[in-house]
């Protein structure tokens, strides 16, 4: 039942947000936060996600950038478990795990944003969102191909579709991504829902 209003409040939010200013979708989603941290530590669900304490900027930063709520938070709780001084051997930084790689590109995309350091929390999932949404618009929505190219990386993601375009988005994943990026999309994607 609670799925069905968070639904409808979704909804009703994307109406407004594509029709309110900067300022007074941040005022919304301050208040939206403020209702669904209360609901989080309420006992109400979320249980599934570990992300630290930082609900309140992944909803902030997910809303910000168009993206699913969940979606983020599943990716957050998957990449770093909510630790945002969480290292890669890889050096993938912070809350979602940003590569100086990716940092530069979303940087190099967005010339209004400012070099910060990944392990602040603020400045990691400002960067993870938007490269998030950078790759759900650069795959037509498509939520499986975005997440397996948030792991293994959209060239990647792309060659794979290139080298066999009939196949579905999962079928891509389960044929062409390795046992670790398949794991991580199943997961993140059933974690999102």
């Amino acid at each position: 039942m609670w799925q069905t209003s968070v639904n409808r409040a979704r909804g009703c939010v994307e109406a407004l947000r594509q029709r309110l200013s900067r300022r007074v979708r941040a005022a919304l989603a301050a208040g939206l936060v403020a209702a669904g941290a209360v609901f989080f530590s309420s006992g109400g669900g979320g249980e599934r996600h570990r992300v630290g304490g930082h609900d309140a900027l992944i909803a902030r930063h997910a809303l910000a950038t168009g993206l699913d709520v969940d979606l983020v938070r599943s990716v957050v709780t998957h990449e770093s478990g909510g630790d945002p001084k969480a290292q890669s051997n890889k050096a993938a930084r912070g809350l979602m795990q940003i590569t100086a790689i990716t940092e530069r590109d979303v940087l190099a995309r967005n010339k209004s944003f400012q070099a910060g350091d990944l392990f602040d929390p603020e400045y990691n999932v400002k960067v993870g969102t938007t490269y998030l949404a950078y790759l759900l618009k650069r795959f037509d929505g498509d939520r499986t191909l975005a997440v397996a190219a948030y792991h293994m990386g959209p060239t990647a993601v792309r060659r794979a579709m290139n080298a066999d375009p009939a196949l579905a988005s999962l079928d891509l994943v389960q044929k062409h991504g390795g046992p670790q990026t398949r794991a991580y999309t199943a997961k993140v994607l059933r974690d999102a829902q």
